[in-house]
């Protein structure tokens, strides 16, 4: 009985081991992917770091884009749309509308008409949506987007046009019944044009073409994956260890920023707090050591290594700044090192991580005219701990500096010192609210940003223009008006006497806009007529240059309590420019010059050879290189011109805010 069953439990061993079951060595195996580690060719003292045993995949910025609609021209939109992208665009407006397109558009030019009738309305126009952004950015993250009409269509302008909401797809758009990729971000608001065209008139400037600042956000962020060299568990769960140690707040709280998916893929998602700095997040978790318990014996390693071998040096301020405080002591030790990439790379990590000492070191190298990394040292004080000192430094490089680049470069970091101080204060505040009552962190960190009252240490003020752009009062040294032309939409008036100039004759755009001051010290008139046959807008005003501005952006309506001219954020921008070449200021002009275009170029290179391609209608190819793009105008003074661009403001992230202290020019 006994062979008999020994019989049997061969026979089955047998039977078992022949099917296709794992760990009989039989059945097929899970394919292994070859992985080059992303931090292979740095120092061999990185070994032990996150990036020098693993791949990085869905970090780079990747091409996304969708059809749109841009509503509110003023007849330059079209009347011609290809069937398949009007059967997209009919679906997407019942979707927005939730099938009541009539409440949706009341008190509209499309008020009672079909979605049919609505795309091809005169004052629409059907666009392509498209941007640039990492599949693994968090949730939130912003970032621009380019607007241009479809290829063949009559539009003429897309210039005072607001983009209604649009979903944004990995890879080229897709029509109803095309392929359809991973929806990761949405995109709307106002339309920014080349400020330099003028408005409703053709010029060289493609006015077919607009962008919309900061008016992306990604609302289903992709996991980033991690690819481990050599498959192991053991080894995979150890990096999720160390990850999750370092990003402590994850998306869905503790222990939520990685998560190993099996022996050779880990899939890891940026914290909230990253979404304006992903690529920041990216450097650390690469730099991340796997083994946290000695940090102080890393710090030394990568501090000598830093010092032996200078070539070094940034890539391990990033490890450093991985390991956290306990660096500090190690790098301070290079804050005089001679050679001027460890001395440099050690401030950045210094300064990072909260170091008072760095900022000494830095105020005196903001002042050294000869240095290269002038502009680096004043922007790291934006972030550096320190007292007063360094607000009066930032303040008397804005008072006594002649170069723009150095001035502007000192009103950034102001400006971010201001927004971290206001942080702050508003954290308290909502922290000292009963539960039930406290804004959540994002509309807290959207006043800090977007509404800075006077009375602080930095000695600035930001208010928030109708939510259509933000204007800083920055009363130091030389009259300057400065604006962006990415990210935030923001116009800064920077000096201590910012007033327009009397007499004044300025006329710009074919007439349109005059405004004229006999004498000095005398009432401004304007005069500004929307259109050629449109109603003639009078205003007489005082010579201050912010309320100028906020009357501009106010809305023209009769409803509006203090009506104004309505003008979009370019217009205002092209107007300021009018009234400085004109010599209706004495403020110097200055425009941060944009990389959206760049960017596009480059991420468009990232779709593969197997998704469609863009299709119009009737057999029509919407190409998606060359993009057009126009070209912005310097203007000047013969005193100032463009910016290089510096360090450009992250996007607010959503919401309303409900916090105190607002400076909302209409509160």
């Amino acid at each position: 009985m006994g062979c008999t069953r020994a019989a049997v439990g061969l026979a089955l061993s047998l039977v078992l081991c022949a099917a296709p079951i794992a760990g009989c060595g039989g059945g097929p195996k899970k394919r292994v992917r070859e992985v080059t580690p992303t931090l292979s060719g740095a120092p061999s003292v990185l070994r032990g770091t996150v990036g020098y045993e693993t791949s990085l995949r869905r970090a780079e910025p990747q091409y996304i884009s969708g059809y749109g609609l841009v509503v509110g021209l003023n007849g330059t939109g079209s009347t011609n749309v290809p069937e398949n992208v009007a059967a997209t665009m009919e679906r997407e407006i019942l979707i927005w509308t939730e099938g009541d397109t009539a409440s949706s558009f009341a008190n509209t030019p499309l008020a009672g008409l079909s979605p049919r009738e609505i795309i091809r309305h005169p004052d629409t126009a059907v666009v392509v949506v498209e941007g640039a952004v990492p599949p693994g950015a968090p949730e939130g993250t912003t970032f621009d987007v380019q607007v241009r009409a479809l290829s063949g269509s009559t539009t003429e302008s897309l210039e005072g046009g607001i983009l209604w909401t649009t979903r944004l797809q990995l890879g080229p758009a897709s029509t109803v019944g095309g392929l359809k990729t991973d929806t990761i971000a949405e995109a709307r608001g106002e339309v920014f044009i080349n400020p330099f065209a003028e408005p409703g008139l053709s010029s060289e400037i493609n006015t077919r073409i607009g962008r919309v600042l900061g008016g992306g956000r990604v609302i289903e962020p992709q996991p980033l994956e991690l690819l481990l060299q050599t498959p192991l568990h053991s080894r995979a769960q150890a990096i999720t260890r160390a990850i999750n140690q370092q990003f402590l707040d994850g998306p869905r709280g503790p222990n939520s920023t990685a998560k190993g998916r099996d022996d050779q893929v880990i899939q890891v998602y940026a914290p909230p707090a990253y979404k304006d700095r992903f690529e920041e997040f990216v450097q650390i978790l690469l730099h991340t050591p796997i083994n946290q318990e000695y940090p102080e014996v890393l710090a030394k390693r990568y501090t000598r290594s830093m010092i032996e071998d200078p070539s070094s040096a940034d890539e391990l301020s990033w490890a450093l700044r991985a390991i956290g405080t306990r660096s500090i002591g190690f790098v301070r030790d290079v804050y005089e090192f001679p050679e001027r990439g460890p001395r440099m790379a050690a401030l950045r990590a210094g300064a990072h991580l909260g170091d008072p000492r760095a900022s000494a070191f830095l105020e005196r190298l903001a002042f050294e005219e000869d240095s290269p990394d002038r502009i680096e040292a004043i922007q790291l004080l934006g972030t550096a701990e320190g007292g007063n000192s360094i607000e009066r430094a930032l303040r008397e490089l804005l008072e006594d500096e002649e170069k723009l680049t150095i001035r502007i470069a000192a009103y950034e970091a102001l400006m971010e010192r201001a927004e971290h101080h206001r942080l702050k204060e508003l954290v308290a505040t909502n922290s000292a609210r009963p539960s039930g009552q406290r804004a959540s962190i994002e509309q807290v960190i959207y006043l800090a940003e977007s509404r800075i009252p006077r009375g602080n240490p930095q000695g600035v003020e930001r208010q928030d223009v109708r939510g259509r752009f933000e204007l800083d009062i920055v009363p130091f040294g030389e009259p300057l008006v400065y604006v962006t032309q990415q990210g935030r939409p923001r116009i800064a008036l920077i000096g201590a006497d910012m007033k327009l100039e009397t007499p004044m004759f300025v006329s710009a755009w074919s007439d349109r806009l005059i405004m004229v001051a006999d004498n000095a010290g005398s009432e401004i008139r304007l005069r500004y007529s929307p259109s050629e046959t449109g109603p003639i807008l009078t205003q007489s005003m005082g010579p201050d240059m912010d309320e100028l501005i906020k009357y501009m952006a106010r809305e023209a309506s009769a409803t509006e309590i203090r009506p104004g001219l309505g003008f979009t954020y370019s217009e205002v921008v092209g107007a300021l420019a009018a009234i400085q070449t004109s010599g209706g200021t004495n403020a110097s002009f200055a425009t941060e010059t944009d990389r959206l275009l760049a960017s596009l170029l480059t991420a468009t290179q990232t779709i593969t050879t197997d998704r469609p391609a863009l299709i119009g209608g009737e057999g029509e190819e919407i190409s998606l290189d060359p993009i057009e793009e126009e070209q912005a105008k310097p203007v000047t003074d013969g005193r100032q011109s463009y910016v290089v661009p510096l360090k450009p403001p992250a996007g607010p992230a959503g919401g309303d805010g409900n916090g105190s202290g607002g400076t909302n020019e209409d509160e």
